[in-house]
């Protein structure tokens, strides 16, 4: 049988944390925590709202504030150096900050596959159509993380790809300006705001899924300090646990957790906004995760997953599952 990295107890120690019934549990304030999502606000951090607005976190003893970040190697940089208790980023991103001495710990998967990929004005069928063309990606965009192992999977050389750097704010400004002839960009994220932004220039936006070139290390992952994450495991727990709620409350409810997106972030679009978190529920749903559970990771997959960072980066650290991902519960 395969080793699965799971909640377990940990899970069943939350749930008598949640279920105490005395005083001093009673009386108890919740610990205030802050949390960064790797982007600026999009669908995709629907549920974590959700989480906060039905007291799921709070349910586990945390006053969670959510905060927009600008790229996955922030968020490993800011929850490494304190100034955030909990993230979620890329794995790829956070295998390389573990093996270049981030001292971060993943703890639970949000989105077993990734929903990156690249947007154009013009169709990219392969890898190879990235070469000669101007991308668009901020200094830590976890793209420049994963493309590399693409490119390394299909026998291209890396050095190849053009790098514009940029700022999450203008890339829709840069493509349709003809600035850069493509930008990182999530089918869950970007695309649905884009193509209304297009459409009204009658322009057509085309969507390359990095999933569907290959690409089938883990997605986003939560987070927290290593030493934190080790020394408090419960408190990992317990926040892995409220977003798992969150997420099975907004697959039951999306369009109650969109609207709840927007409660807390009223100049979003709702139209937006529910596309936008139809596609992270499609990545939460993956035929992986009916068969092991939700937020889970196996050792033969994390080993795989870390295997093709390490190689695609040229990482000579010797990085293991356990220094990647801690094991709840056990």
């Amino acid at each position: 049988m395969k080793n699965i990295r799971h909640f377990g107890a940990a899970l069943a120690a939350v749930a008598v944390l949640w279920g105490a019934t005395s005083a001093g549990a009673q009386a108890a304030e919740p610990k205030k925590v802050t949390f960064l999502t790797n982007y600026v606000f999009n669908g995709r951090h629907a549920p974590f709202f959700v989480g906060v607005e039905k007291g799921f976190y709070k349910e586990a003893g945390l006053d969670v504030a959510i905060a927009p970040a600008t790229g996955s190697g922030f968020v490993i940089t800011a929850v490494d150096s304190g100034k955030a208790d909990f993230g979620m980023a890329d794995f790829g991103s956070v295998t390389q900050g573990v093996a270049k001495g981030a001292k971060v710990k993943a703890f639970s998967v949000y989105t077993d596959i990734t929903t990156n990929g690249l947007a154009s004005l013009s169709p990219v069928p392969t890898p190879a159509d990235v070469i000669g063309k101007k991308l668009a990606a901020g200094q830590t965009d976890s793209v420049r993380v994963i493309l590399p192992i693409i490119f390394d999977a299909h026998k291209l050389d890396p050095a190849k790809i053009e790098w514009q750097a940029a700022d999450p704010s203008v890339y829709f400004s840069l493509l349709l300006s003809g600035q850069v002839d493509m930008f990182t960009a999530t089918s869950d994220g970007d695309v649905p705001a884009l193509v209304k932004a297009a459409d009204q220039q009658g322009k057509k936006v085309s969507f390359a899924s990095f999933a569907a070139w290959g690409y089938d290390v883990f997605g986003f992952v939560l987070l927290g300090s290593r030493d934190a994450v080790e020394k408090n495991p419960a408190e990992a727990a317990g926040f892995a646990a409220a977003t798992k709620k969150a997420v099975e409350y907004s697959i039951a409810h999306p369009d109650e957790a969109a609207a709840i997106m927007v409660k807390y972030n009223p100049t979003m679009s709702l139209d937006t906004v529910k596309a936008q978190l139809a596609g992270a529920l499609q990545a939460m749903q993956t035929p992986y995760v009916a068969k092991n559970g939700y937020g889970v990771a196996t050792d033969e997959r994390l080993k795989h997953s870390i295997d093709l960072v390490k190689t695609a980066l040229k990482l000579t650290a010797d990085v293991t599952p356990a220094q990647v991902f801690v094991q709840l519960g056990k």
